[in-house]
């Protein structure tokens, strides 16, 4: 897996490890951290293939199949 920095996105793939596929707005909530901030680290993770958009679309997960 992509080397991890950031500490939003280890929060994003913590909470997605444990939780599963999750709404945006559950991801925001849980770690207290605005849209913009959970919109914006996210479309990087996704960018670097650490997670992706699961079914319902809106959802996103951790990616299995990592780049």
């Amino acid at each position: 897996m992509t080397d991890i920095k950031c500490e939003t996105d280890a929060k994003i793939i913590e909470f997605l490890e444990e939780n599963g596929p999750s709404f945006l707005g559950e991801v925001v909530k849980e770690l207290k951290i605005s849209y913009t901030t959970g919109i914006n680290r996210i479309h990087k993770l996704i960018s670097k293939g650490v997670i992706r958009h699961s079914y319902p679309p809106s959802q996103y997960e951790l990616n299995s199949e990592p780049n």
